[in-house]
């Protein structure tokens, strides 16, 4: 079989469909996807919001909640603890299945019935109200797709890390600020892709440093200052000269530091322990293919933020000892031969296009369930009758041009502007509409009543005192209301860092600017000139080097 070209429904592009891919679509009984990666990707981001929380009342309880989910929403949204309940059961919502009518239509109608959880949450989760597509946090606030937390703030992608605020895929870290993909650091502040570094300020791809001062690129070294190696005394008189705690100084310095270091001389790939792999940020992985942000994987193609999984194809989110899994997101922990399926977790296996179920087996277009099995459309069945039932169901899909598509963008539980594929695929308001997809627009999110003056923050942490605490704040970037809770000041205080003045969802966008996009460009090596498949755009500042001459640039530098 030679490798095949599709035209992609969606953006219009060709891409290529190997060998490789033919084969898994065979394994998991599906027909070849009609929308390249890129789309596919965006199709299920547009189905996870991380980060738009609104205030509203369980539908069951009446108590006041924190949910992801607006006033608008069809169906009605439970507390989470009513949701995990016994009071009421998503069998009760069953319907037979109509052969007259496309499967969509029929499992849109029960999916705007069912009840939702409020928010993704997995227990424990102590002093966490405000958190999303979050587990096991203690006394962390607005942190998304965080887990194993303890006194974080404002962070994504934040796991098993303590005392840091303002972070993007941070693991294993300790009083970090501002840091964007590092891993094992402890006192860092403005840094990214670094790894078991401290006590240190404005790092880029540094190893094993600490007592480092606006440097890239080295490994196990101290006391250097814009890359020049300086005595102890000397490094800690040039740090203790520069006003940290003054938010000019810090704006200076991060527009002085690139232009005074140069091009940064980067890998072609973020990566460790890796083999037969391409994308970004592997670890542990072999076999992971246009894959990003991927850990302990092995045989995967096309998926990103996965961890711990074997033979899985365009999978977004979670893992957790996962195999199999076709077309799917935030699905994880002990879940097997998943297809088209949304938010399915804890020993699920064998769904097919089903939405929010858990520990749940053997199901067909199910929304909601908890520990069932053999359900089609939330409708109980022997497992005869749901073995010839949904093989029906399939043939009828095929007929309607519906079998082998992820759910559509139209009919997202959210609106475009809300959710992840919107940050990795901004689109402009008029073409979401003319898609006919959903856009929330900024006079929908009411963000309270508070008419009142504007308060300058002071440039300065020093001249800051603790009714900040009590005080609205607009952000100078959006005009977005927020505030500086106490803990986030006792931080700024201890890290000597000036307060911000922009809000969290202006710092989070400018933090996502300093990754690259999941996007895989063929280039060449601006050292040996061999090809190289990276993330790195073609008009991006930063010299590519491959591994085996980044490897010797790095440690030939170091040594000398």
């Amino acid at each position: 079989m030679k490798q095949q070209r599709e035209n992609c429904k969606n953006c219009g592009i060709d891409f290529e469909i190997s060998i490789q891919d033919a084969a898994f679509y065979t394994r998991m009984a599906v027909l070849r996807p009609t929308h390249c990666y890129l789309c596919r990707m965006q199709r299920r981001l547009a189905y996870r919001n991380e980060r738009f929380l609104y205030h509203r009342k369980c539908d069951l309880s009446k108590k006041q909640i924190i949910s992801s989910f607006s006033l608008d929403k069809p169906f009605p949204v439970y507390d989470n603890e009513v949701w995990w309940s016994d009071d009421w059961s998503a069998l009760s919502y069953g319907r037979d299945f109509d052969f007259t009518r496309p499967f969509f239509d029929q499992f849109f109608e029960l999916r705007d019935r069912v009840p939702r959880l409020a928010l993704q949450q997995q227990k424990p989760m102590e002093n966490s109200r405000y958190c999303n597509c979050a587990s096991r946090n203690r006394n962390c606030y607005l942190v998304f797709s965080t887990n194993e937390c303890e006194d974080c703030y404002y962070g994504s992608w934040v796991n098993n890390s303590r005392n840091c605020i303002d972070n993007l895929n941070i693991e294993h870290c300790e009083l970090c600020y501002e840091c964007v993909g590092c891993v094992g650091c402890y006192t860092l502040l403005y840094s990214r892709d670094c790894i078991d570094c401290s006590d240190s300020y404005f790092l880029r791809d540094c190893l094993g440093c600490r007592y480092c001062f606006g440097c890239s690129s080295l490994v196990n070294r101290e006391y250097c200052f814009f890359n020049e190696q300086l005595s102890e005394s000397e490094y800690k008189e040039r740090v203790a000269a520069l006003d940290l705690g003054s938010r000019s100084v810090i704006e200076y310095l991060k527009n002085e530091i690139p232009l005074a270091l140069g091009p940064s001389i980067v890998k072609s790939i973020h990566g460790a322990r890796i083999e037969n792999s391409s994308g970004d940020y592997l670890t542990n992985c072999k076999g992971a293919l246009n894959c990003f942000e991927c850990d302990s994987c092995e045989d995967l193609s096309y998926c990103m933020c996965v961890q711990n999984a074997k033979s899985c194809m365009d999978f977004s989110y979670w893992g957790g000892n996962a195999e199999l899994i076709y077309e799917s997101q935030a699905c994880g922990y002990d879940i097997f031969n998943l297809r088209f399926c949304n938010l399915c977790w804890s020993g699920c296996s064998d769904l097919t296009y089903s939405d929010h179920c858990f520990a749940s087996k053997n199901c067909f277009g199910c929304v909601g369930l908890k520990r069932e099995k053999y359900c089609i459309l939330n409708k109980q069945y022997t497992p005869e009758a749901y073995s010839d039932l949904s093989a029906k169901i399939v043939e009828h899909m095929k007929e309607t041009g519906e079998w082998g598509e992820f759910f559509p963008v139209s009919k997202s539980i959210y609106a475009y502007n809300e959710t992840l594929a919107y940050e990795q695929i901004p689109v402009l308001r008029e073409v979401v509409l003319k898609k006919g997809w959903t856009w929330i627009d900024s006079t929908q999110r009411s963000q309270g009543s508070y008419i009142g003056p504007d308060v300058a923050l002071p440039e300065n942490i020093s001249e800051l005192d603790d009714a900040v605490c009590s005080k609205i704040l607009h952000c100078k970037a959006s005009n977005k209301a927020y505030k500086i809770i106490p803990q986030e000041l006792d931080f700024y205080r201890k890290l000597n860092v000036p307060p911000p003045e922009l809000c969290p969802d202006e710092r989070h966008l400018r933090r996502l600017s300093l990754r690259n996009k999941r996007a895989m460009w063929n280039r060449e090596c601006a050292s040996c000139n061999d090809p190289i498949e990276t993330t790195y755009s073609p008009d991006c500042e930063e010299k590519v080097y491959c591994e085996p001459c980044y490897r010797d640039f790095v440690y030939g530098a170091n040594e000398s």
